[in-house]
């Protein structure tokens, strides 16, 4: 694989996705399509899933629990470069569980992993109208923590721009981080949130991340028709899809990211229901490519 720059795509995919192959087989599905970072999915199969069919929240093939990351990731980094491809990212599962032990094994999973990131889910939310000032204080007081056990093993955290958590918009999270280092903490783009929660135009968004933009999740989504309530309102309701069935400006806010980022990763998660991992990381790695030879 040639050397990886700001002139070169960099393109990433989450096991997530992929949760019918086994790694061997990931990690030659991404050398195929020239994928070349690579995010681990440490987690435990939810109770009741293992066994009944393998799905991007259920059970996976490559069954990669947090002991086992930090026990064999060494060799699991090994065999991605060995293959051109760099160890990035972990989205364990869990992280926005208060529990710094549990974390602390995630992020030695990581750092055993070869990965130079580890991906944080913020406080979720109150429903309603709430002390917003009390609970901004306790999410960064709770981030503040993370970030600093991550560091000790030598990882940048990245917030993903949730729907459901403190970070679900560009305002918000950077409300969560303003005055934090970038150097030790970082925000993912994530664009199939922006259609369920927290969308401003790309201009504005990137502007207001500024230098806390880290990397991207691609994907696409779009709004489907909702349920009307006993008054007569439409509820929307929404549906991951294709990139380029998006509802979301996808080009819009990958040049903008690109001008904020010009070395990020575009790490496809792309969860649309009833296709493959194989079929999906290959659609979306096809418009990624499109979009990064039209750029400009």
């Amino acid at each position: 694989m040639s050397e990886v720059g700001p002139e070169s795509l960099r393109m990433g995919v989450t096991a997530v996705m992929l949760p019918e192959l086994s790694f061997e087989e990931q990690v030659e599905l991404c050398v195929e399509l020239g994928v070349g970072f690579y995010v681990y999915r440490p987690r435990v199969v939810p109770e009741g899933q293992r066994g009944k069919g393998y799905s991007n929240w259920g059970d996976h093939r490559f069954d990669l629990t947090p002991e086992r990351l930090v026990k064999e990731g060494a060799g699991f980094a090994a065999r991605l470069r060995d293959a051109g491809m760099q160890p990035y990212c972990t989205v364990p599962g869990g992280t926005n569980e208060r529990d710094a032990a549990r974390f602390a094994v995630d992020c030695e999973g990581a750092a055993a992993g070869g990965c130079s990131r580890i991906r944080l889910q913020p406080m979720g939310y109150p429903q309603g109208v709430f002390d917003y000032a009390a609970y901004l204080a306790e999410a960064r007081g709770w981030l503040e923590e993370q970030v600093e056990i991550a560091s000790g093993f030598g990882l940048k955290s990245a917030i993903e721009m949730h729907t459901g958590n403190s970070a679900c918009s560009p305002g918000l999270a950077v409300r969560l981080v303003e005055g934090m280092d970038p150097e030790r903490i970082g925000l993912i783009v994530d664009l199939p949130n922006f259609v369920r929660e927290g969308s401003v135009k790309p201009g504005l968004g990137v502007s207001a991340l500024g230098p806390y933009v880290d990397h991207a999740h691609v994907g696409g989504c779009r709004v489907t028709v909702g349920e009307v309530d006993e008054l007569g309102f439409r509820k929307a309701a929404t549906e991951f899809c294709g990139l380029e069935a998006s509802d979301l400006d996808v080009r819009g806010w990958l040049d903008a990211a690109l001008v904020a980022a010009p070395d990020a990763v575009w790490v496809i998660e792309d969860y649309t229901a009833g296709v493959s991992g194989a079929e999906r990381l290959r659609a979306t790695a096809g418009w990624v490519k499109r979009w990064w030879q039209g750029r400009g």
